[in-house]
């Protein structure tokens, strides 16, 4: 381990001290003992955050662990990483596997690979193509689902809402069958209660109730009640149990 007034490194085992430090990086085991604030927080091995994490950019290639709130205005996540408290996170972006227990609030999230919520998601744009658990509501003026796996939000919420099949289903039963293997069984397709926004176009998600302005329900879709104001498309691939126009 090496450490100075600016930065600190573990390259095999050790402790970092909370404070301010310009860069931290652990590419071995390690962990850091309390708050830290840093330009740069990069865990490439096996690192745990004892307390508060603040950072302009926080890198996760390896496996990391906070146990308090993350704070960053970039978090890049390609292995795994886990947040037992809240991420605020201005840009989020996971092609790995990222779990927070709390809420997250963001401006831009992007995720390719596995992400599980235990509250709310909240921000401008969302855009999903992996799986994706989230306990409580997703809210965000623009949603963007492509089903990479199985999905699943207690609500959503937005402006502009769109769910595509993924480009598996179109592929032929190998594919289909990797999928499931992969997302540990079960159908992949959007699952939730309630769905609203003001444009809506979805596929493969089965709800409770749907609400909005303009609305299009397209194939594998299983809905109870659809509530539109303007205008109602349903493909003949879709069930729909009732249709109110308010």
């Amino acid at each position: 381990m090496s450490e100075d007034r600016n930065s600190a490194s573990i390259s095999g085992a050790g402790v970092i001290n909370g404070g301010t430090y310009t860069r931290i990086s652990i590419s071995g085991a390690g962990k850091v003992t309390g708050d830290v604030t840093a330009e740069e927080l990069r865990i490439s091995g096996a690192g745990k955050v004892l307390g508060r994490a603040e950072a302009t950019q926080i890198t996760a290639s390896g496996s990391a662990v906070f146990a308090n709130d993350v704070i960053a205005e970039e978090m890049r996540v390609s292995g795994s990483a886990r947040v037992e408290g809240r991420a605020k996170v201005k840009e989020l972006k996971c092609s790995g596997t990222f779990k927070a227990s709390g809420s997250i609030s963001s401006e831009y999230i992007k995720t390719t690979g596995d992400l599980r919520v235990g509250g709310d998601v909240e921000a401008e744009i969302f855009k999903a193509t992996g799986g994706f658990r989230i306990e409580g509501l997703l809210s965000a003026d623009r949603v963007e689902i492509h089903i990479g796996g199985r999905c699943h939000a207690k609500e959503i919420g937005g402006e502009r809402i769109q769910v595509a099949r993924g480009g598996w289903k179109e592929k032929g039963i190998l594919l289909d069958g990797l999928i499931k293997l992969f997302t540990g069984g079960g159908n992949a397709e959007l699952v939730t209660q309630q769905i609203e926004g003001d444009e809506i176009s979805l596929e493969d998600t089965t709800a409770e109730v749907v609400r909005g302005t303009r609305i299009d329900i397209g194939p594998g879709c299983h809905i109870a009640r659809v509530e539109y104001s303007e205008s109602l498309h349903v493909d003949a691939d879709a069930v729909v149990k009732e249709k109110v126009k308010v």
